[in-house]
């Protein structure tokens, strides 16, 4: 049985594959619900010796600073993340064809827009569709986020450990100010992108646009997450100009890709947020990063294998270019009206403070239907904090691996474990049951 909840999304992002063959104009609307009630269980971090084991100049025991917590919460976007869109076409004739997307995000857990709040936060753009390709001109995916869409068999929800390496860096998912150009020929498929602003900040760090109770609202002080919503302005120096391309073989049964991005940050502070002041932690230069997947589905039985490879590197100024290096792999089987899912995860600093996440995360799903299921997973990811090394841009010490560095530092989004985050040196596991529909 072919599953349309997982594909809603990335056929919006792949317009030039959702075959428009109609000759005429035609506008649709598209979405994916999904919500479920999960318990997350963290224990007590070590943030001892670091900077996120001080208070000022105190030090905090990690009792106090990364305390074991237990929470029940009904949370968005486990398995998918949550969204409606609309798109539309116009045959225009001669191979020819106008075309937009105008798709949000939603955290239907509150009836909240996601994003930051923007109304069509995920993809803003027009396109047309020539003989020789498709260009696309807006907010739209960028080519590692189109290649990590065609090779999970998940969806890229809060669940899906196969996305790690994909949001090391949140311009690599959704990108402001983007030009793509797209082409398939037979089982080829390759995309170009420019973006002149992908979304950073004149300063890097967790705050977003609303003020929660562990990050600040984002201001010209305290700077953003990068992606963040007012990120994404053109400067004359060039801040945030992004570059990517892909090139993927994809048959029914057999999917092998690469991928590449890059993006300017233009000597941007990157660091923390102390009262309404961002502390500099880093000066980052420029980002690079490189995927390749591959996916086997298996004809006849419906089994699905994924394996990837993420390499990213962050240049800063100084002597410090953290790399961080990811590897996942999927497992997917179908037994009737159910499929059997597993993730394994292995991401980390390969030099910097060598500090390492490995995760794993059980799923099943039941199909009542195409569209709706029935879902719950069960899984965690254990950090360890590997040596203690000093920023650049402020001498101030830091320990842990990619995604309890990234995520308080706000290069990293968090829909991992639906903004749970993760204590330094501490396991976080969780156990969720929920329900998803797609239309």
């Amino acid at each position: 049985m072919k599953r349309t909840a997982a594909s809603a999304a990335c056929l919006a992002a792949l317009a030039l594959f959702t075959g428009h063959a109609a000759a005429q104009s035609s506008v649709t609307i598209y979405g994916t619900l999904d919500v479920g009630v999960d318990r997350v269980d963290k224990s007590q971090g070590n943030v001892q010796g670091t900077v996120f084991g001080v208070s000022g100049t105190t030090p905090v025991p990690n009792s106090v600073a990364a305390p074991a917590s237990v929470t029940t919460r009904l949370s968005p976007s486990h398995t998918r993340q949550s969204n409606i869109g609309f798109k539309g076409v116009e045959d225009l004739g001669g191979g020819y064809r106008g075309l937009f997307v105008l798709e949000g995000g939603l955290t239907i857990d509150n009836g909240g827009l996601a994003n930051d709040g923007r109304l069509f936060g995920r993809q803003a753009y027009v396109g047309l569709t020539t003989p020789a390709g498709e260009v696309k001109i807006g907010r739209q995916a960028s080519p590692m986020l189109i290649a990590y869409y065609l090779v999970t068999p998940e969806a890229l929800g809060s669940t899906d450990f196969f996305g790690a390496g994909l949001v090391v860096n949140t311009v690599q998912t959704w990108q402001d100010n983007q030009v793509s150009y797209a082409v398939k020929k037979g089982p080829i498929t390759a995309i170009l992108s420019y973006a002149t602003n992908a979304g950073i900040g004149n300063g890097i760090s967790a705050a977003r646009s609303t003020a929660t109770s562990s990050t600040p609202v984002a201001s010209a002080s305290t700077g953003q997450i990068a992606g963040g919503l007012t990120a994404g302005a053109e400067t004359p120096s060039g801040r945030g100009k992004a570059a990517g391309a892909m090139l993927a073989y994809r048959t029914d049964e057999l999917v092998a890709l690469a991928s590449y991005h890059r993006n300017n940050f233009d000597n941007v502070p990157i660091g923390v947020v102390s009262g309404t002041t961002l502390v500099p932690l880093f000066i980052g230069e420029k980002f690079t990063s490189y995927m390749g997947a591959v996916k086997y589905t298996i004809p006849g039985v419906g089994t699905s294998i994924a394996i990837g490879g993420h390499e990213a590197k962050f240049s800063l100024r100084g002597n410090t270019d953290p790399k961080v290096r990811t590897w996942t792999a999927t497992l997917k089987h179908p037994i009737g009206l159910f499929d059997l899912s597993a993730i394994f995860l292995d991401t980390r600093f390969t030099n910097y403070t060598e500090g390492k996440d490995r995760g794993l995360m059980l799923g099943v799903d039941y199909n009542f239907s195409k569209r709706t299921a029935l879902y719950t997973r069960f899984g965690g990811i254990k950090d360890k904090r590997g040596k203690t090394v000093v920023s650049s841009a402020t001498p101030l010490p830091l320990a842990g691996g990619p995604g309890a560095i990234l995520i308080p530092l706000g290069t990293q989004e968090v829909p991992l474990f639906s903004g749970a985050g993760q204590n330094i040196d501490a396991r976080t596991t969780m156990f969720s049951v929920g329900l998803r529909h797609s239309f």
